[in-house]
């Protein structure tokens, strides 16, 4: 693993001990499962793509409301999946 595997995973731990995340079971889970799939080497664009899928989907469930520190996370991570999902489509063009 290099350096972003190991920035990410603090990340994450950084804002699984927000006291706001803790409280919230089903976005704790969320977080810790992707902090876990790093861990274990899953491919870093991949693992960020699915994230970001992941966050946006329990904002929307929860009306568009998330701590503050896991909206930072989504906007920093949705760079990273918008060019995954880029070169993916130029692949699937041509």
């Amino acid at each position: 693993m290099n350096k972003k595997y190991y920035d990410l995973i603090n990340e994450l731990q950084k804002i699984l001990d927000d006291p706001k995340v803790k409280s919230d079971k089903e976005l704790a889970h969320i977080l810790t499962s992707y902090k876990d799939k790093l861990e274990n080497g899953g491919e870093y664009k991949l693992v960020c793509t699915k994230l970001t899928n992941a966050i946006a989907t329990y904002v929307r469930h929860n009306h568009f409301k998330a701590p503050e520190s896991v909206l930072k996370l989504y906007n920093h991570l949705a760079n990273v999946e918008s060019q995954y999902r880029g070169l993916f489509s130029f692949i699937t063009w041509f």
